[in-house]
């Protein structure tokens, strides 16, 4: 359908699976669609509830077969009068933005879009042909998967083979079954495969030859080049694949951009580098140095909207912080989104919040530090997603279960970056509230104001106070921030300090007017 439609300039709109029924409704309002074409099987929308939100429009269910097949033989039936060449600037598409606070955008292609962004891809690739094979697992709505793997491989020619869902255990059986040889994913997923071959072999104590054949073992034996995009993955782990016959290349793209906007070549990777720019497109660094581009296959802009600040002089604005060396392009952070603490050194709020995102039991994390002695995070729960009874349990123990999470973040992270105290917030940011962007990003100011009252009490004291009968003792927050554990941690049972998440404790006694700490004895 949506090949037939950009075929013939009919214009087309993928819709998101995961788009709320609001927002659903909306696309069908805003993009003006006059035929819906859905399988009613796999979605929790009725033929009534669509109907309900527009009564004039065409729907067809493809799940169903004799609906499916009289559309078909009523469309051969038509004598087509529009000739297969139009206008390469006229709209062609629309792909809407699956945002989860404000309506979604529509991001407009033309023609020129679409087929010079393949020809920009093939010259950044040109080893890629007929002979090659992708296993594809990102929705034909989402950026890669549609221009990407989709016209990426109608234009090489090469075999286009579907996952059959999106998990990691049908991915590492189709991988084996479908002998892919290019695989574009998340970073998630490349962790996963990485930490599938660890686990069938040692890879510190293995030679490379062994580890060689395990890699392609996991892989299906014929993977040759990959793509990890949308999110950071550790240097480690591209130099590993990379090491192992897999030309694992790193990635940064935009919808606007019909997807890729910087990419790594081939043999030239370099340590938490994007890459430099595909071919077709322009990129400079504005005077803060957000990254502006432009090109034929940049979008020209939003369905029905003008989004200000978005085009300056024909540049789009990405919203990125970057900075370039030697050619290659590196993310430093989100427009005005870097913040600097008591003692000058600058922090990423973004970096250390994305940190999170493999915990499916957190829904929301927010960092607090600006103009502060140390990192805090606001932490809002997704129980439905946990496994764990959190019914079952008592304060204490939920304490230590998101102690532990943010232990694991502190251990990717600087001693300045390190979180030293955070607190369960009862609701989540709100748009109504002003917390939250037309984007989904934070707007840092006024949730600190909201929270003033929750935040506050983390900063009062630049100490821990840990006591024993009538004896305290305070610990300095750098001291946590440098041994790199939260204040929840800490204990004292009056014969030494230890902390509940290191095999560690340090002596501390305190009988009449003697101390001793470790070694030493004080008066």
């Amino acid at each position: 359908i949506d090949l037939a439609c950009l075929a013939y300039n009919i214009r087309v709109v993928p819709i998101p699976m995961n788009l709320s029924s609001d927002h659903f409704e909306y696309v069908l309002n805003h993009a003006e669609i006059s035929h819906l074409f859905i399988d009613l099987s796999i979605t929790e929308l009725s033929l009534d509830d669509i109907k309900h939100y527009r009564n004039d429009i065409f729907i067809l269910d493809i799940n169903d077969d004799d609906k499916w097949n009289e559309f078909v033989n009523g469309c051969n039936k038509i004598k087509i009068q529009k000739p297969l060449l139009h206008d390469l600037n006229e709209l062609s598409s629309v792909m809407y933005t699956s945002g989860t606070t404000d309506n979604p955008k529509g991001i407009i292609f033309n023609q020129l879009n679409i087929i010079s962004k393949r020809f920009a891809r093939a010259l950044a690739l040109p080893e890629i042909g007929p002979k090659d094979s992708f296993l594809c697992y990102l929705p034909l709505y989402h950026t890669f998967g549609r221009w990407f793997e989709m016209m990426g491989s109608i234009f090489w020619g090469s075999t286009y083979t579907f996952t059959e869902t999106t998990s990691f255990k049908n991915l590492l059986k189709d991988i084996k079954l479908s002998k892919p040889s290019i695989f574009i994913s998340i970073p998630k997923r490349w962790i996963q495969i990485f930490e599938q071959i660890d686990s069938l072999i040692d890879i510190e104590k293995s030679k490379h030859k062994e580890i060689n054949k395990m890699t392609h073992l996991v892989t299906g034996g014929n993977l040759k080049w990959g793509l990890s995009a949308a999110g950071y993955l550790d240097p480690d782990i591209f130099k590993f694949f990379n090491n192992n016959g897999i030309r694992l290349l790193s990635g940064y793209g935009m919808t606007e951009a019909t997807g890729g906007i910087t990419m790594t070549p081939p043999s030239d990777y370099h340590d938490d580098s994007v890459g430099k720019p595909l071919p077709g497109i322009e990129l400079k660094l504005a005077e803060d140095n957000e990254l502006l581009m432009r090109g034929p296959y940049v979008s020209q802009g939003y369905f029905k909207e003008e989004i200000k600040g978005s085009f300056t002089d024909e540049w789009f604005h990405t919203g990125d912080i970057f900075k370039r060396k030697k050619g290659h392009y590196y993310i430093v952070d989100r427009k005005k989104e870097i913040y600097k603490n008591t003692r000058g050194q600058t922090i990423s709020p973004q970096k250390i919040e994305n940190l999170f995102q493999d915990f499916e039991l957190i829904k929301s994390v927010f960092l607090i530090g600006d103009g502060l002695e140390f990192n805090s995070v606001l932490i809002y729960p997704d129980y439905k997603k946990s496994s764990i009874q959190f019914d079952i349990l008592n304060d204490d123990e939920i304490r230590e279960i998101f102690s532990s999470m943010i232990l694991s973040v502190n251990s990717f992270l600087s001693p300045f970056e390190r979180i030293v105290n955070y607190v369960i917030i009862q609701r989540n940011f709100s748009k109504e509230k002003g917390e939250i962007t037309q984007k989904g990003t934070f707007k840092r100011k006024t949730i600190l104001k909201n929270f003033n009252h929750i935040i506050s009490p983390l900063y009062e004291k630049n100490y821990l106070s840990l006591y024993y009968g009538s004896k305290e003792i305070k610990i300095p927050n750098w001291l946590l921030r440098e041994i790199g554990t939260v204040k929840s941690n800490l204990s004292w049972d009056g014969n030494s300090i230890s902390t509940s998440d290191q095999d560690r404790s340090l002596i501390l006694k305190w009988s009449k007017n003697t101390i001793q700490m470790g070694d030493f004895f004080y008066s």
